[in-house]
């Protein structure tokens, strides 16, 4: 994952920002990430062997994913000071109706829509293995891989908060169903999880610092089209 990621302070609240650029069809949008964004700070993440999704920027601190059997991801780094601001923020809202999927198998596992937040490696609360297998990963994916991984989703089975762990990387990324089929389509939704509690309730433990927020969208599996639009993403006070 790359890091060199620039940071916006504003108002007290850590804010993701992009400018402003027109949307297109999907059929006429570049896969990866769009220079507007990637001016703001965004960088990419792709997967081998997969179409990437293409992300526009839909408005200050919006931005646009539009997946057509794809998966990839954008993430920029963070600093935040989760004792005043541990809360995470944002709305969002999808244009297709949701493909109940299972978050838990590996070639099910597709959401409409993913908002991440990676918390830095603490060799304190790690488990034995996660100590030893440490200096590989950081060899294969540089000093700065996250640790801990929340994921917030639109998709999948279950309700809403549910925790459902990841079958790609087991018990250090716990998926948090936030909507699912039964969300309205084409409506602003707003959202607000206090990772800090959220962290505790899935690993047991308080983090202390945040390293990335990331956006996703995954339909590779169900070689589905998807349209979603996530904005006004902010940490805040509780």
């Amino acid at each position: 994952m790359k890091t060199r990621i620039k940071m916006h302070l504003i108002m007290g609240a850590f804010v993701l920002t992009a400018a402003l650029q027109p949307s297109y069809p999907l059929a006429e949008t570049q896969d990866g990430l769009s220079a507007e964004l990637t001016a703001q700070g965004w960088e990419e993440i792709t997967f081998d062997g997969k179409r990437p999704n293409a992300y526009t920027s839909c408005g200050e601190n919006c931005v646009e994913v539009k997946t057509q059997s794809s998966v990839s991801m954008i993430g920029k780094p963070v600093a935040v000071d989760l004792i005043n601001m541990p809360v995470i923020s944002w709305e969002w809202k999808i244009l297709q109706q949701v493909q109940p999927t299972d978050l838990a198998t590996k070639g099910k596992d597709d959401r409409a829509a993913a908002v991440y937040v990676t918390f830095p490696y603490d060799p304190e609360t790690s488990s034995f293995k996660e100590r030893m297998m440490r200096p590989f990963v950081e060899m294969a994916r540089g000093a700065d891989t996250p640790g801990r991984v929340l994921s917030y989703v639109w998709g999948g089975f279950g309700e809403s908060k549910d925790i459902v762990e990841s079958p790609f990387f087991g018990g250090i990324n716990a998926m948090i169903i936030s909507r699912n089929e039964k969300a309205p389509i084409g409506d602003w939704l707003s959202e607000k999880f206090d990772v800090v509690a959220d962290h505790e309730r899935a690993f047991g433990y308080k983090p202390k610092a945040v390293s990335h927020v990331l956006l996703s969208a995954d339909s590779d599996d169900t070689e589905a089209t998807n349209h979603a639009f996530i904005r006004k993403i902010a940490f805040i006070s509780k």
